[in-house]
């Protein structure tokens, strides 16, 4: 991020105007590669004299994500409270359950915020395309590895993604999908506004060449029209915004809705599919029942056979009269069958 764009980020959250948050958290908008720093300031915003402090800990990373996730998620406050107050409460929460001895300023906390969020997004693109790639036969820590691939490819320092302890914390979070889903409608009207402005500027510059062609003094008595700075087209952007806010989360609820389908329809095929596993459970069940039932008839009929031809000649009287008892049973049941 150049040093307009850092400054138009730390006016929109130290120096808000009506200080109120609409949505689910006050980042409204989307972040570049700059945003990725381990060192943090604090002190006042006046970098003269502000103490550099140590590189945040992998657990302070998951406390500031657990902090985000429990604030966002209130249902009674978590949404129309001040900037201050939202992040004054995520301090909070990292100063209670924090591991470390480490003294973070809410200013500090905040700007980590910015840098995971940044990261985990990035990230979470690559591992959506190594998964739309179905490769067969990929575990998922195949599929980890593969993201973290095509995250350094995607990044322009080359740099590695060492953030997967956040992305642990937030990828199955609905807080967390919807931040996504804002972060690229905003990247959307970003690359919208950069594409109109690079058609314009040939347009100008043939306008020009033409006022050359026409008259020669004409540059000296006609001022050139100037094009509208990108701090200026900013300034346009947050001025409306209310209504793009409205629109953005419109849009939100719309892809929610669909993906809130596509669970239900997911949800319905995996119960049809169990019934169907267990209606071939049971019909195995049933046949194995009878086999053995007919495996048990067969046992019998052949003890029977062997009662009914068995040699008493051989046999004293006590065995004799228990042969004669078990041939007569055996003769009433066949006649019951």
């Amino acid at each position: 991020m150049d040093g307009e764009d850092g400054n138009f980020l730390s006016d929109i959250l130290l120096n808000g105007e009506d200080g109120t948050v609409a949505g689910l958290d006050d980042m409204n908008f989307g972040f570049t590669q700059d945003t990725h720093t381990h060192d943090e300031v604090q002190g006042s915003r006046n970098t003269k004299g502000a103490k550099r402090t140590k590189n945040f800990h992998w657990k302070e990373d998951e406390v500031v994500c657990s902090g985000w996730l429990n604030v966002s998620k209130d249902p009674i406050n978590g949404a129309n409270q001040s900037r201050s107050t939202f992040w004054g409460r995520v301090h909070a929460y990292f100063e209670k359950h924090k591991k470390t001895t480490a003294e973070r300023t809410e200013s500090s906390i905040m700007h980590r915020w910015l840098t995971i969020q940044f990261q985990v997004n990035k990230f979470c693109s690559a591992y959506e395309a190594i998964l739309r790639r179905n490769q067969s036969g990929l575990t998922i820590e195949d599929k980890i590895n593969e993201a973290k691939k095509l995250y350094v490819e995607l990044d322009k320092d080359k740099k590695t993604f060492g953030l997967l302890h956040c992305w642990t914390i937030l990828k199955e979070e609905d807080k967390w999908k919807a931040k996504m889903i804002e972060l690229a409608e905003l990247e959307k009207e970003k690359q919208a506004i950069k594409k109109k402005q690079k058609v314009s500027r040939p347009r100008e510059e043939e306008a020009t060449n033409n006022d050359q062609v026409v008259e020669v003094d004409a540059e000296e008595t006609v001022p050139r029209k100037r094009l509208e700075g990108i701090k200026k087209a900013k300034e346009n952007l947050r001025r409306g915004g209310g209504e793009a806010c409205m629109e953005a989360l419109d849009k939100m609820m719309a892809k929610k809705e669909v993906l809130d389908m596509e669970k239900e329809k997911a949800k319905e095929e995996r119960f049809m599919a169990t019934l169907e596993l267990e209606k071939a459970a049971l019909e195995l069940e049933k046949k194995r029942v009878a086999n053995e039932e007919k495996k048990a008839e067969a046992k019998l009929l052949k003890e029977e056979k062997e009662i009914m031809l068995a040699d008493m000649s051989s046999l004293n009287p006590i065995q004799r009269e228990w042969l004669e008892t078990m041939q007569k049973k055996i003769v009433e049941r066949q006649r019951e069958n």
